[in-house]
């Protein structure tokens, strides 16, 4: 007796179509157990697997999201909602309920959905989030702190500041010093440093270092500082002043210790072979990232575009289009059961920024960039036939990885946000471009603002209740 109301019980919960098949064994049961006991073991043996069987189909289509719908009589596909935050027990508003915090997995019904996660003394994050039957949607928050904790790095003055291409040492020149000997070329380690100190001096005072050209080789072991004159002539014909840079000396400084900078030759005849030499590396760097990418995209990003910086785990770009360019439709996207909801933007506009996210196939614009000025990144994808080494030249081997020189944005380190500078100050806001978030109203001298390999502090030049014209390496802790 007790076994048919379980399984009756078991059965129901499922559909109405294995209650008509518990009709027919309980009918069986009742007319043949009591006369053949054989029978009756085998329909226990039956029910059993009947039992197990459906109690698995059960399992699965719970699995699934399928929750018994007693005003319908039947089962109601739901889909899962991931809602995860940094900091973590963040609260999770939904529609305007609080639901719950993070981390955490909920189950609801087919619909758009307003998410907002929150916490005390962090900026507030919002998305508008579609779910899906039998799939997991996401809302992964980044939280930044209303209030930031500063601490300074230098002291005295930082005249320059440039982070190499692995975005975690930053070269910097010193001033001002009370002690004349530590004045100099730095360099700063952004990861931690449990052997010394995270400031390393690799050159004296005695070369104007501020305003020469600083590039980091790509493999980050050396620095060619580069001296020039700037020389103005007269157009006879148009009368107009025409500015040229003429290249006077340069040296290549080693970024492991400290260098003897009158001992060091000039490499200015040397230019060219080492220009050659560091446009082959970056080939070698650039071409297996772009491989990575649809084909109508390397196209755009080699040959339609400029200021291409790719994220730091290479699955994301953000680019200027050169000419307007209509992409395909995201075939990507297609094969994939959910993606991002922000809207995107297939067609674009010259001389707007857009990123595109390789995982996805999506591509959105960045409303906050500035329009591309003179100073613009052209990617190297290939060596040159005929070696040079012009100011132009070795700029642009400087601008393959400091972003700040040719525009206002750059990414932060966990590759789903992006840094912002604009009239406002410093912000951060998600790669699609929604929650820009205000960090500080501090604006950093120009534009440089980096962050940590870990993503803990935004390290800044600026001025903070120091002199005007005073400005220093400022950590701004985002923990």
């Amino acid at each position: 007796m007790h076994l048919r109301y379980l399984i009756y019980l078991t059965i129901i919960s499922v559909s109405s179509t294995s209650v008509k098949l518990y009709i027919v064994f309980y009918s069986i049961y009742n007319s043949t157990v009591s006369k053949n006991p054989k029978t009756k073991r085998i329909l226990v043996n039956l029910l059993i697997i009947l039992f197990l069987t459906l109690g698995t189909l059960a399992a699965v289509q719970f699995a699934k999201g399928y929750r018994p719908d007693l005003q319908n009589k039947g089962l109601k596909g739901t889909g899962l909602l991931s809602v995860t935050s940094y900091p973590k027990s963040a609260r999770v508003i939904i529609n305007d309920l609080l639901t719950t915090v993070t981390d955490d997995k909920l189950y609801l019904s087919p619909a758009n959905y307003n998410i907002k996660i929150e916490k005390d003394g962090f900026h507030p994050w919002v998305k508008a989030v579609p779910i899906k039957s039998e799939l997991v949607s996401s809302a992964d928050a980044r939280l930044f702190p209303i209030i930031t904790a500063t601490t300074p790095l230098t002291f005295y003055q930082v005249l320059y500041a440039a982070t190499n291409p692995d975005y975690n040492r930053i070269i910097y020149s010193l001033d001002n010093s009370p002690v004349e000997t530590t004045n100099g070329l730095y360099i700063h380690t952004l990861q931690g440093n449990f052997l010394g100190s995270a400031n390393v001096q690799i050159a004296d005072n005695s070369r104007d270092w501020a305003n020469s050209l600083l590039v980091w080789s790509p493999d980050s072991s050396q620095i060619l500082a580069v001296f020039y004159d700037t020389v103005t002539t007269k157009d006879t014909k148009t009368k107009t002043s025409i500015q040229t840079e003429k290249i006077t000396s340069a040296i290549l400084l080693s970024t492991k210790g400290m260098n003897n900078v009158k001992t060091l030759a000039d490499v200015t005849l040397r230019l060219p072979l080492i220009v050659s030499e560091w446009r082959d590396q970056y080939v070698k760097i650039n071409q297996p990232i772009l491989s990575l990418y649809p084909r109508y995209m390397t196209d755009i990003l080699a040959n339609k575009a400029i200021n291409v910086y790719f994220s730091p785990d290479k699955e994301k770009v953000f680019y200027t289009p050169t000419i307007d360019i209509v992409l395909p439709e995201n075939e990507i996207g297609k094969a994939l059961p959910i993606i991002n909801s922000t809207k995107e933007e297939r067609s674009l506009i010259k001389d707007n920024t857009y990123i595109f996210d390789l995982k996805e196939g999506t591509n959105y614009q960045l409303p906050y960039s500035t329009k591309p000025t003179a100073e613009a990144k052209t990617l190297i994808t290939s060596t040159s036939a005929t070696p040079s080494a012009s100011m132009n030249d070795l700029r642009q081997l400087k601008y393959q990885t400091e972003v700040y020189d040719t525009t206002n944005v750059s990414w932060y380190s966990n590759s789903r946000q992006i840094i912002v500078n604009n009239e406002n100050g410093t912000n951060i806001a998600d790669y699609d471009g929604l929650n820009l978030t205000n960090i500080t109203y501090v604006r950093p001298q120009n534009g440089f603002v980096v962050s940590s390999s870990d993503g803990s502090k935004l390290i800044m030049l600026t001025n903070i209740n120091q002199k005007p014209d005073n400005f220093n390496l400022i950590s701004f802790d985002l923990k």
